[in-house]
């Protein structure tokens, strides 16, 4: 028998055998394949494969689940303000359909996060508090404060705190805290904005004039050390502040004090005032903790950026608008 005749044979055996076993098959319980708008939302999954020949923003964008690349944030106008002259503000005075997304407090729980960040190109603004820029480790108030802070350097040069009897048990809770810290840094070198959130997340109208100073001053310095730039914007925690938090920022050398009238959520934009729509020059917050662990951060992102783009709205890097 000639080669090609042994081949054929082989193939026909092999039909053959599937037609037996086709219906044995169908004897088993089927197992449903997981859909992906099941992940992303039946929406984002028709477009989560670009067609061919797409460029690169829009393979990025298709990616994380978005329909198309946002549109390049138009040319701001020259910077509000001047040295040392905060001014408070939840909206930024644009006309164009531009928004602004601002990150609150750490650790970055979600490690998807930064590379979502740098795929898509996102300018992003992180209010960091705490000793180490972000993990919330000086959060609290007493006698701790100082003990806090000197595990905070620790956890700045790298080294875990030496395990006492009251420290043993934190030693994973600092491993986590450099892990967070790290994608900290990782977004600020794909240009994310550090800025000023205070050093232990307090209520500042319940405290005098000289603590919150210390608060939003400590925070300046702790940021500048770590990053070699004293921050030019500020966030007071729970968006809480008088006369005194203004007079405050002033002499720590801020230039704008940035709340936020719409909040990111994992069921959607909740809006403090106003419409309950999106305007331009929109300030949306959301905590760097996401909704839940693991990849809550991300996926209710990628929701807000939809949402966004779909209402022919863009994002902006906030520094260059104020």
């Amino acid at each position: 028998m000639t080669r090609a005749r042994r081949f054929r044979a082989a193939l026909a055996g092999l039909l053959a055998a599937g037609a037996l076993l086709g219906p044995l098959a169908g004897c088993s319980e089927p197992t449903a394949p997981v859909a992906p708008f099941k992940r992303l939302g039946r929406k984002a999954a028709q477009h989560a494969v670009p067609p061919p020949g797409s460029d690169a923003r829009t393979v990025a964008a298709r990616r994380w689940g978005l329909a198309a690349p946002l549109a390049p944030a138009p040319r701001p106008v020259a910077p509000r303000g001047g040295p040392g002259v905060p001014f408070v503000v939840d909206r930024v005075p644009v006309r164009a359909k531009v928004v602004f997304l601002t990150f609150d407090d750490g650790p970055v729980t979600d490690p998807a996060f930064p590379r979502m960040i740098r795929d898509l190109k996102l300018p992003v603004a992180l209010f960091l508090t705490g000793a180490d820029g972000g993990a919330g480790a000086d959060r609290g108030a007493g006698s701790g404060r100082g003990a806090d802070l000197d595990r905070g350097a620790d956890l700045d040069r790298g080294v875990a705190p030496a395990a006492d009897a009251g420290t043993a048990a934190d030693t994973g809770a600092a491993a986590a805290a450099v892990s967070a810290r790290a994608r900290i840094d990782a977004l600020r070198a794909l240009g994310a904005g550090i800025y000023n959130h205070t050093l232990g997340h307090p209520d500042l109208r319940t405290l005098t004039y000289g603590r919150q100073r210390a608060e939003i001053c400590g925070q300046q310095d702790r940021l500048a050390a770590r990053y070699g730039r004293r921050p030019r914007l500020f966030r007071p925690p729970y968006g809480s502040y008088d006369a005194r938090t203004v007079r405050a920022a002033k002499e720590c050398g801020l230039s704008a004090m940035v709340l936020a009238r719409v909040t990111m959520t994992a069921d959607g934009l909740r809006y403090a005032e106003g419409a309950r729509v999106l305007r331009p020059g929109d300030i949306v917050r959301a905590e760097l903790r996401g909704p839940g662990r693991s990849a809550g951060l991300t996926r209710m992102t990628t929701q807000v950026l939809e949402h966004i783009r779909s209402r022919g709205f863009t994002v902006g890097r906030i520094e260059d608008y104020l």
